[in-house]
């Protein structure tokens, strides 16, 4: 089995970024700032970026990246609720997937996930649960309310499903906050306490900085950032076409790839200052 790579974010109270990606610029774009900033990286698929970009070139992608730069960088198949599709970037060799199922039923959540881990695990492939409901969209998961992840059946939930690391909900959600994001620590402090794996924290996009540093001091180990980064890249995109008639295609590339390394280097900074 792979080893838990959260594992020693966990030990040591710092937190990897985990950025949603769709284009080898943005992926180059964010091994350049984390390699920078000297940090470790995870590179996330959407099940709708898995199937576009195909999971065997994502994983090949990311592998010539790992292969590139002096930091380490990881594949993460991110929010699948499709089963096959998961197993299909289990067997092209992601690193990590998450199977979200945190909209089934409690038992019914716990039993797929299980198998799963199994699946996972004899493939040496790390598995990302959750529990409770994100607010906002990711893909096909849609919610207009949040549910906050329950402490005692999260216990149970990662002690029986054999999860590498947990994705909660503590007040986060997904795309961009209307008003200012409020997580509850207090939940959290308890979920720690109760979870050994690493404990993962989503909708990073907006979320202060402050917010993210005392969510790593008390044992986040992973932040997801998506929104913020596809708008950087899809706004450059835009400002760029419409201040140039003509020009080198690489420049183009250039200027898309700095405005996302610009949009992800607050968030690293977080995860740096964490150590």
């Amino acid at each position: 089995m792979m080893e838990n790579y959260l594992l020693r974010a966990k030990h040591e109270n710092y937190a990897l970024g985990s950025f949603n990606v769709n284009t080898y610029d943005e992926m180059v774009a964010l091994c350049e700032t984390a390699a920078r900033l000297g940090q470790p990286l995870i590179l996330m698929a959407s099940m709708s970026c898995a199937r576009f970009m195909g999971e065997k070139t994502f994983v090949k992608l990311v592998q010539a990246l790992n292969d590139a730069y002096p930091i380490d960088v990881y594949s993460h198949l991110d929010h699948c609720t499709d089963q096959e599709l998961l197993l299909r970037c289990i067997d092209a060799g992601f690193d990590s997937v998450m199977f979200d199922g945190s909209h089934r039923p409690f038992a019914e959540n716990l039993q797929i996930t299980s198998s799963l881990s199994a699946y996972c695990h004899e493939r040496g492939v790390l598995l990302e649960g959750e529990l409770g409901v994100i607010a906002g969209e990711e893909g096909p998961v849609k919610s207009k309310f949040s549910e906050f992840t329950d402490p005692d059946q999260a216990e149970c939930f990662v002690r029986e499903s054999g999860v590498d690391f947990f994705a909660v909900s503590i007040g986060n959600a997904h795309g961009f906050y209307k008003g200012e994001p409020k997580l509850h620590f207090d939940l959290l402090e308890e979920l720690v306490r109760r979870c050994p794996v690493p404990l993962v924290l989503h909708g990073g996009t907006g979320i202060p900085q402050e917010d993210i540093r005392r969510a790593i001091a008390m044992g986040i180990c992973k932040v997801n950032v998506g929104t913020e980064i596809r708008s950087a890249y899809v706004s450059a995109l835009y400002s760029y076409t419409q201040t140039h008639e003509k020009g080198d295609v690489r420049d183009f590339v250039k200027y898309l790839r700095a405005a996302v390394g610009t949009a992800s280097e607050r968030y690293m900074e977080c995860f740096a200052a964490a150590k």
